[in-house]
């Protein structure tokens, strides 16, 4: 396959994604919705001129973590928090490990503990309003979310201290992330919305787009697989 076939498969199953939202078909949606991350890795895997450890790892746990994100469960929902969480705490290696200043990596290194509190104090008082619902996956939420703005911190404290375009990559990754899981906590403890719904598709197609254009362009200065 070449590099037009690969993309118009990714904009086709984009389209069909988008379009079983709106007329609500949902195992075309998500027949499609799992199909995305793995035409990510196709052309990561045709086009990258060379493959590492990182971006592999990246590529699978956002794979098992949307599979699970078809189980309405408990024991799902936990499952795919907690390999989300590993997913993002590999951008963070990512992230932290491309900044070239070390006195900012310094600063960041010592002020980790601070922002772990402060997200934690502020997810916990979420508890008041929806812990109920939440009930068993509460702790899961809480480690989940504080994991997800960890990354979009570093993200963008990366991005600032190197303005290439890739890092741009990372940022609009977070973000996404950020959307979706936003748009997941009102439908889930709030009330569902149709608007919202189609955000939260377009959000998922535009990460795995910048996804794409991440792994086979950031220089990963990590172990080769071959």
């Amino acid at each position: 396959m070449n590099k037009k076939q690969i993309l118009s498969l990714f904009y086709g199953l984009s389209a069909i994604y988008f379009i079983a939202e709106v007329i609500d078909l949902n195992l075309i949606e998500n027949i499609a919705r799992v199909s995305i991350p793995i035409v990510v890795f196709l052309f990561y895997y045709f086009f990258s001129p060379r493959h590492h450890i990182i971006p592999c790892a990246i590529l699978a746990t956002g794979l098992i973590g949307d599979i699970f994100l078809l189980w309405h469960s408990s024991t799902a929902a936990k499952i795919f928090l907690s390999v989300f969480g590993i997913n993002h705490i590999i951008y963070i290696y990512v992230c932290f490990s491309a900044i070239n200043n070390l006195d900012l990596k310094k600063l960041i290194f010592s002020a980790i503990p601070v922002i772990i509190l402060w997200f934690i104090y502020f997810n916990y008082s979420i508890k008041d309003i929806f812990g109920g619902q939440m009930g068993d996956l509460y702790p899961f939420i809480i480690v989940y979310s504080v994991i997800l703005s960890l990354f979009t911190i570093f993200s963008l404290v990366n991005f600032f201290n190197n303005e290439e375009k890739v890092n741009l990559y990372l940022v609009i990754i977070a973000l996404c992330y950020l959307v979706v899981e936003i748009i997941m906590a009102i439908d889930n403890f709030v009330s569902e919305m149709f608007i919202f719904d189609l955000t939260k598709v377009v959000a998922r197609v535009v990460g795995y787009f910048f996804l794409m254009r991440f792994v086979t362009t950031f220089k990963f200065r990590f172990k080769r697989l071959y």
